[in-house]
């Protein structure tokens, strides 16, 4: 009997600081507590997930925000991941395009970095909306959204067929870094299926031999020769000229570098909307008060 009243009481605690979250009225003090709880009652985590999924859904943008930062904080142990929903998460990054904030995004970001890491399988989805990111005004954005794409066309390259066009789009883009993550992907998968990115040839010579930057030219370079090997081994060819004399790093490598760089911008990231975050729990406390 009390062993079914402390389980009732966790329940209703949960369920108050959802309904919380839903009313776009809870705190941050409000939504530690909800993870500690989920910690310890585990047996809650899908259906308050599957909860926060239905109001970044359904929501107003003021309850969306604070159930995506609720899932974000969640999942930092890497908890529940299983019952995120891809799909709501990349459809709100389009259809609140112009109404979430900057950090919102952002977390909507780093919450797909973790599904990516443990699940790559289920990302398929999300690989238009991500190259799509890499074009992002926001350099942070743009990097999370490479480390995510690299995970996927090492262990999923299938995920990239007929997106070909969107990734000779951000070989066009404006930002450097952009064309260099373009370039880099193209590598990646030229090693694992370079049908995928063979039209992406001429521009990739183009860009090898005209571009004014030089870590540009050489990643250029390096994608040039991942394709060249793939052609000349298709042919049978034993030994491939590569174009720039330089040991290619293996992808595990590839991988691990970028995850060093991807989580030092990660902290530059957590930095900046944690500031905008605290900001808007400051202003919301007082009013979330009047509902504890």
């Amino acid at each position: 009997m009390g062993t079914n009243m402390i389980f009732s009481n966790n329940s209703k605690k949960i369920q108050n600081i959802i309904k919380k979250i839903e009313n776009g009225n809870a705190s941050e003090s409000n939504i530690a507590s909800l993870c500690e709880l989920l910690e310890t009652h585990k047996n809650f985590i899908q259906e308050s997930v599957r909860e926060l999924n239905r109001i970044i859904t359904k929501g107003n943008l003021k309850a969306s925000y604070l159930a995506i930062h609720t899932l974000n904080k969640l999942s930092e142990n890497y908890k529940g991941l299983e019952y995120y929903s891809i799909y709501v998460l990349i459809n709100c990054t389009i259809e609140r395009k112009n109404e979430l904030c900057e950090c919102n995004m952002s977390e909507i970001l780093e919450i797909l970095s973790k599904i990516t890491q443990k699940y790559p399988e289920r990302m398929k989805i999300a690989v238009p909306e991500l190259l799509n990111f890499l074009e992002n005004m926001n350099p942070v954005k743009r990097t999370i959204s490479f480390f995510i794409l690299s995970i996927l066309a090492i262990a999923h390259p299938e995920f990239f067929k007929g997106h070909s066009r969107e990734l000779i789009r951000v070989l066009n883009g404006l930002y450097i870094d952009e064309r260099i993550y373009a370039c880099r992907l193209i590598k990646q998968l030229a090693k694992k299926d370079p049908t995928i990115v063979s039209d992406s040839y001429d521009i990739i010579e183009d860009m090898w031999l005209g571009s004014l930057d030089c870590n540009l030219r050489s990643e250029a370079g390096f994608a040039l020769d991942a394709l060249k090997e793939a052609e000349e081994s298709s042919s049978h060819v034993d030994n491939p000229i590569y174009l720039i004399q330089k040991p290619m790093p293996s992808i595990v490598i590839d991988k691990l570098e970028i995850s060093e760089y991807y989580f030092s911008r990660l902290r530059e990231l957590r930095s900046t909307y944690n500031k905008e975050l605290n900001r808007y729990f400051r202003r919301i406390e007082p009013e979330a008060n009047n509902y504890q």
